[in-house]
């Protein structure tokens, strides 16, 4: 009740919450990576208890500046050094000691290192850091893992720690797979700063760049972590998985097809810094308010009718920085220019609910200010998956989990990726699920790797746009893909058959103008080939007039109402 309190009071009243009382701000721009990383540690054990010793908030880019100011009113805020942060963390007592290690010499086992930090409530610091001369030593990593692979850390931390942790995460060391895909040199730094995030809810974190290569070692530990853990199913897994990159994706980014298991989906979380604090607050539990439809008339078959969905909300770090940006500017032009604010579907993590509260609710009050602006799960559902692979019962729980997301944000459509190869098992086993509560109606298909035709739409990209999936009054409608990734040949790029996808406006327009009446359609747009809001701007008024942009929610009605008139 109070949690349901706090969200109605943020939502219905001011535009601004206020900022926990006794936070501390740190500074770590400028900051050694040593330093952010024992910082980021202390973060995170002081967020897990808030009300102890007061939350902590690191200042690591411009963004944490922003939300600094979006959420709370706060500008300019004191801040604190790392070093005299880590200093106060191990005399307050939040943590326990420190964990000696040396990131340079031991930067490929990092990951580990900041699983460690969680389950034995600690501190990473190396010899010589102001701190650790006084600090209690509760494990010398420098001693006991040194010269370890990360294969061969990940596999010492599971086997004396897994029941501990509380699901799992990857952050890459460092590893440059542009120089070699099964032997990458370590040539960068790892994106510590979900660290804060890592060691509150203990998690295992790691990396093995081979753990999704089949009949390597690195993959037999990770087969085996995966059947003996105390981690719920299907398995969340935060930070990212950017090994193997083909044709400008990451082939195993979404975890499904790593293991045999098929029990992993991704939430894409790579470097993002501050999840510790904004995941203090109890989770929204009570349903967020969508705009009303953006039509209610009823079918119309002189009429084509469109969505279009703002792609790569399924990464939190999207959401954090770009994807604010684009909300605004949204917000900007349709109270500048009302006339032309055409319904607009912004896919938009589930996982904010529990990891970044405030922020979802920001973004819905942002939609609230054009009233046509709607929020949709991002691929695929609850994680980035490809949940047709998964066992039944591992696909029944992602269903449920789906569901229950979609009702928190009064949301009924959610991107739906699966790898090529596998959707006609999707099509038949396991999209069809959701026409039983009729709670997810619109499915935005998207085909993994993006630029090949889905053969159960059949080759004709003007024929067949959707399929009503599903018994009963509630089938589930999936749409064929369509994706936009920007304009001309630097969209392509090298992507064999990316050219469709990366149209002009003018082109986009005629394309869509010609689709035969009477049918519903979307567009999915990821900025992965430079697309962005101007593009969309750039497409609307190009439309004919029978083409009429709607909201996810109207376009699946449309869809069964054209089916249920015989158009």
């Amino acid at each position: 009740p109070m949690a349901t309190m706090f969200w109605m009071t943020l939502l219905v009243g001011g535009s601004f919450a206020a900022l926990p009382p006794a936070t501390t701000i740190v500074d770590l721009r400028g900051a050694s990576l040593p330093s952010s990383l024992a910082a980021l540690a202390c973060s995170g054990l002081y967020n897990r208890n808030p009300t102890s010793h007061g939350a902590v908030y690191t200042l690591m880019g411009d963004e944490d500046v922003g939300w600094l100011a979006d959420i709370f009113n706060v500008t300019n805020p004191p801040a604190i050094t790392p070093e005299a942060f880590v200093v106060r963390c191990l005399h307050d007592g939040v943590a326990r000691g420190r964990i000696r290690y040396n990131f340079t010499s031991q930067k490929e086992i990092v990951p580990n290192i900041v699983t460690l930090a969680g389950v034995l409530d600690s501190v990473p610091l190396e010899d010589g850091a102001s701190a650790a001369a006084n600090a209690t030593m509760t494990l010398d990593a420098l001693e006991v893992l040194n010269g370890f692979s990360s294969l061969q850390a990940t596999e010492w931390v599971y086997d004396r720690h897994v029941n501990a942790t509380s699901t799992i995460s990857m952050m890459n060391p460092g590893l440059d797979f542009s120089k070699s895909q099964l032997h990458p040199p370590l040539t960068g730094n790892p994106p510590i700063g979900l660290a804060d995030f890592i060691v509150k809810e203990r998690i295992m974190n790691f990396f093995l760049a081979n753990g999704c290569v089949p009949l390597t070692a690195e993959n037999r530990l990770l087969q085996r972590m995966l059947v003996s853990n105390p981690w719920p199913r299907p398995i969340t897994v935060y930070g990212y998985n950017n090994a193997h990159p083909v044709f400008g994706g990451d082939l195993f980014e979404a975890e499904t097809g790593c293991t045999k298991q098929h029990n992993m989906g991704q939430v894409a979380t790579d470097g993002v810094n501050n999840l510790a604090f904004w995941s203090r607050l109890p989770p929204i539990s009570t349903p967020l308010r969508q705009n009303p439809p953006s039509s209610v008339r009823p079918f119309n078959k002189s009429r084509t009718y469109i969505s279009l969905v703002v792609g790569d909300g399924d990464n939190v770090a999207f959401v954090k920085g770009s994807r604010k940006s684009w909300i605004k500017d949204r917000v900007s032009r349709c109270r500048s220019q009302p006339s032309s604010c055409f319904a607009l579907d912004w896919s938009l993590s589930p996982h904010l609910l529990h990891l970044a509260p405030e922020w979802a609710q920001w973004y819905y009050r942002q939609s609230y200010s054009t009233s046509n602006d709607f929020f949709v799960l991002p691929p695929s559902g609850h994680t980035y998956s490809y949940p047709s692979e998964m066992s039944e019962e591992n696909q029944k729980k992602f269903v449920e989990l789906t569901e229950r997301d979609c009702r928190i944000m009064s949301s009924s459509g959610t991107v739906a990726w699966e790898a090529a190869g596998s959707w006609g098992p999707a099509i038949q086993k396991y999209f069809p699920k959701y026409a039983a509560n009729g709670v997810v109606r619109s499915l935005f298909a998207v085909n993994v790797p993006y630029d090949i035709p889905i053969l159960e739409f059949g080759l004709d990209p003007k024929k067949n746009h959707f399929k009503l999936l599903g018994p009963g009054p509630t089938p589930a409608v999936l749409f064929r893909p369509r994706e936009w990734r920007g304009e001309g040949a630097h969209c392509a790029g090298k992507v064999p058959l990316g050219k469709p996808a990366c149209l002009t406006a003018a082109d986009m327009a005629k394309e869509i103008n010609t689709y035969t009446q009477g049918t519903s359609v979307h567009i999915y747009l990821t900025s992965d080939g430079g697309a962005s809001l101007d593009t969309l701007y750039q497409l609307v008024p190009l439309l004919d007039e029978h083409v009429e942009v709607v909201d996810h929610g109207t376009l699946a009605r449309m869809a069964v109402e054209s089916v249920t008139n015989g158009s």
